[in-house]
């Protein structure tokens, strides 16, 4: 079979028993693959394709795992990789953390994110594992804690993806999100959770919307004083019935009535919003007071950029959301 300049063999998918294998040696079209159509029938290969090579893509789930599960390339012996621990205790002389697993006894590991410090151990043996649970022998003992998002990882994988988990974190966007769902959704992408901190609320004062231009069924642009600076986008914002004023009021139609996101700005003093069921209508003049807000208890905003890539697992990010509006 080729092999490429490390040995490796020169193929990333085959079929049969062999298992998946990653292409860190290759690079885009530096290959490439004959495939023969219907070639049951086509003995000789009278009619095939010829497709250029391509390596891994870690942003899809498959060829991750496919990076993640193996360590000791190209022998392929089964990764001990990135577990999340839900639970620890100590008696002095063995910590043993509950974990679904695959390690196996001898691991080295490194062990972090439990809230508990004395728990989070660098370059540890495993003494015994099994499935549901494992341990190290250790002094430490901070009592029996539960409710954990620890992490434990090998130290002995050939790379940041052979057996040890992704290295690094691409952050997810939690704006508009609840604080619970967003906390789920940052450790879910591999932010320990000791490194994730919640900001006080901020200020959600409601303000006076003007005008409401619903563009089509799904998109509107609202107008409020500040909208643009107050509610950056992909924030959510509630619209209420607000107080009417003045002799002739004129308030919000019904269908501009509830939780929207906010997908940019229009301008100064203007937000664009995505939501459905909107009348295709541009309804101005509007004087109720008090219509406009963030929605409560959503991310208003994250300090790190949603999406950004190449982020440490052992990287801080504060999230803040909405207070109550008021």
């Amino acid at each position: 079979m080729a092999t490429d300049s490390s040995g490796q063999q020169a193929v990333d998918f085959v079929w049969g028993n062999f298992p998946m294998q990653p292409n860190d040696d290759r690079t885009d079209g530096g290959s490439t693959v004959v495939v023969a159509a219907d070639a049951a029938q086509n003995y000789d290969w009278s009619g095939y394709s010829v497709y250029a090579s391509a390596r891994l893509d870690a942003a899809l789930d498959n060829h991750a795992n496919a990076e993640a599960g193996w360590s000791g390339y190209p022998a392929f012996t089964a990764g001990a990789g990135n577990y999340i621990i839900t639970a620890v205790e100590g008696n002095g002389t063995t910590v043993t953390y509950t974990s679904q697993n695959n390690l196996a006894v001898g691991d080295v590991v490194n062990i972090t994110g439990l809230s508990a410090s004395a728990y989070n151990l660098s370059s540890a043996t495993v003494a015994t594992a099994d499935k549901l649970k494992f341990t190290v022998t250790n002094a430490a003992n901070a009592g029996l804690i539960t409710g954990q998002y620890g992490k434990v990882q090998s130290t002995t994988a050939l790379t940041a993806a052979d057996g040890v988990g992704l290295g690094n974190i691409i952050v997810p966007d939690v704006r508009g999100l609840t604080t619970a769902l967003a906390l789920d959704a940052l450790k879910d992408a591999g932010y320990e959770a000791a490194n994730i901190t919640t900001a006080t609320a901020a200020t959600n004062t409601r303000t006076d919307v003007t005008r409401f231009n619903a563009t089509s069924a799904t998109a509107a642009v609202i107008y409020a004083t500040s909208a643009h600076t107050n509610y950056p986008t992909g924030t959510k914002v509630t619209l209420v019935a607000g107080t009417p004023a003045g002799s002739s009021p004129v308030n919000l139609p019904a269908y501009a009535l509830g939780t929207w996101t906010v997908t940019g700005s229009a301008g100064a003093g203007q937000i664009t919003v995505s939501g459905s069921g909107f009348t295709v209508a541009d309804t101005t003049g509007i004087n109720a007071t008090g219509t406009l807000g963030g929605a409560n208890g959503t991310i208003r905003v994250q300090s790190t950029a949603a999406n950004a890539a190449g982020v440490a697992t052992t990287a801080t990010i504060t999230i803040t959301p909405w207070a109550t509006a008021s």
